[in-house]
């Protein structure tokens, strides 16, 4: 057992980067966006690295005067920086959290009375505010990007546009389906009004997921497509 007596008297030791203010902040920093990323892109590497961050963060909280409320603030930003992936703002949201993270970190520790003062480098606290902040923005520019993104007609989630032609499958009478852009959907026509089988029809709208069409007179009769 001598190897393993030995190496509970070294695990002190070990773990006393973890007290320095700046490792702590930057841990959990590090650990608070791994875990944003993750939500955003699932990937599990990032959530796993962002989980051991953290736990190696309060480890180190645990040995300094920590205020929980700029630790609040730092974690309120990274929601911030979350929501803007969510949430169109023009960037507000994640000036608002680069902001959070600032104020957080300049109030992360209580000065004690008998302690010398403790606290996170400005610097720091500069470089990962600004270096965030990109970070943010690069993200839900990203998100934004892809929710522009359209595909083409037919595929699954995109809007069919109004006035597609479509022919009739299964009789309106008033409800039945129609063959549009290269799916079938249920249909009806505005005033559920009966349209026969064949019946060439273009798109007015939709009731939810139902298709509201009307008669193309412009189209010839056409078989319905297998």
């Amino acid at each position: 057992m001598p190897y393993s007596t030995h190496l509970m008297e070294q695990l002190p030791q070990i773990l006393q980067p973890l007290a320095d203010p700046n490792v702590a902040f930057l841990l959990f920093v590090v650990g608070a966006l791994g875990l944003t990323i993750e939500l955003v892109h699932p990937n599990a590497v990032t959530g796993i690295v962002g989980a051991v961050c953290l736990i190696l963060a309060f480890i180190g909280f645990g040995t300094l005067p920590l205020n929980v409320a700029g630790l609040l603030l730092i974690a309120l930003g990274f929601l911030l920086f979350l929501m803007e992936t969510q949430i169109v703002s023009h960037g507000l949201l994640t000036v608002a959290g680069v902001v959070a993270i600032a104020v957080g970190a300049s109030i992360l520790y209580t000065p004690g009375a008998t302690q010398p003062p403790v606290h996170v480098d400005p610097v720091l606290i500069a470089v990962v505010a600004i270096a965030a902040g990109a970070l943010a923005f690069t993200i839900s520019w990203a998100a934004l990007r892809t929710r522009r993104m359209r595909g083409s007609p037919g595929t699954v989630g995109v809007p069919i546009p109004i006035g597609s032609p479509g022919v009739v499958q299964m009789p309106l009478e008033p409800l039945g389906t129609v063959y549009l852009a290269g799916e079938t959907w249920s249909a009806r026509t505005p005033h559920e009004l009966p349209l026969p089988r064949d019946a060439q029809v273009r798109l007015v709208e939709f009731d939810g997921l139902i298709a509201v069409v009307e008669p193309d007179p412009d189209q010839p009769a056409a078989p319905t497509p297998a």
